[in-house]
């Protein structure tokens, strides 16, 4: 096998394991497409760069690597619930690019939201 195929093959195998433990068919119908490629956007950044650009800012591609792999359905869950939220107070420029930040951010916010959520709801001391 050329370095090509080699190549797409580890690719293809490491967007196929991430979307399975995003477990994308719970998703709500509407974003699923939208959440499978910005996974697939995320795959292929940590392949191509050597830093990310999520949001405003640049994160190292062997970063990126490693914290995509803990992606998963609550994660992916949070974050279209973020989207929604704010995409329902502003009008967002770039759909695809944001809903790729909030899939990275919510890896490492998800339970530093609930957290919050639960103390302002008096539910957490």
């Amino acid at each position: 096998m050329d370095r090509f195929n080699e190549k797409h093959n580890r690719i293809k195998d490491k967007y196929e394991k991430i979307i399975y433990n995003c477990e994308l068919y719970a998703v709500e119908e509407r974003y699923r497409e939208a959440v499978a490629y910005a996974i697939k956007l995320l795959v292929l950044d940590v392949e191509e760069n050597n830093n990310i650009k999520i949001g405003n800012r640049y994160i190292p591609a062997f970063i990126v690597k490693n914290d995509i792999d803990k992606l998963n359905f609550f994660m992916v869950e949070h974050a279209v619930n973020k989207f929604k939220e704010i995409s329902s107070i502003q009008r967002i420029r770039n759909p695809l690019g944001y809903l790729k930040s909030l899939l990275y951010n919510s890896i490492n916010e998800t339970q530093i939201d609930i957290d919050s959520k639960l103390r302002y709801d008096n539910l957490r001391s």
